[in-house]
């Protein structure tokens, strides 16, 4: 895959981007065609252009700068994927469909704290963004968020991995039946 270096955030280099992709990679693995994902904060797009390449058949990407959705959307022109929708929205009024597989969301720490109870939905979380003094509240607000979460896809949130790389984690967690 081709992502060259440009005005919107995401060419895979940097280490939250990286993990996240590792996340994508590990939870998506053995599934079949037909699964789907919703990334908040596409920057270039290379996250859901990724879960095209894996086998997602639905694939939503957000971001608020207009700059980011260009760029995302010139980023699957580049690599011939076709299928992925970019729109621009802010993701705190973003509406997630009822039932999605996964959620990706490479965000400042207390956006992704604001937003925790809108991921109901989602079946996986996979979050970054954070930095390691902030591993401790994302965590607890995570922790503290269970019985909102369950209210979507009906069972409890499981942290199943955190991933650190310098400065930044990542959060892979399963909102599990």
């Amino acid at each position: 895959m081709i992502i060259p270096a440009g005005a919107a955030f995401g060419t895979g280099e940097h280490a939250t981007t990286a993990m996240c992709l590792r996340f994508l990679e590990k939870t998506s693995l053995n599934w079949k065609r037909g699964w789907s994902m919703v990334d908040l904060g596409t920057g270039s797009g290379i996250l859901a252009l990724v879960a095209k390449l894996l086998g997602a058949t639905r694939v939503v990407g957000i971001d608020n700068d207009p700059v980011a959705i260009s760029t995302a959307k010139q980023n699957a022109r580049l690599n011939k994927i076709r299928g992925a929708l970019f729109q621009v929205g802010d993701v705190r009024r973003a509406k997630l469909p009822r039932k999605i597989d996964i959620v990706s969301a490479n965000l400042f720490s207390e956006l992704l704290i604001e937003l925790l109870p809108k991921l109901k939905t989602a079946r996986w979380l996979i979050l970054s963004g954070i930095m390691r003094d902030q591993e401790r509240d994302v965590i607890r607000a995570l922790k503290r968020k269970k019985s909102r979460l369950r209210q979507g896809y009906g069972g409890q949130v499981d942290i199943v991995q955190v991933r650190r790389r310098g400065k930044w984690i990542a959060i892979l967690a399963a909102n599990s039946k």
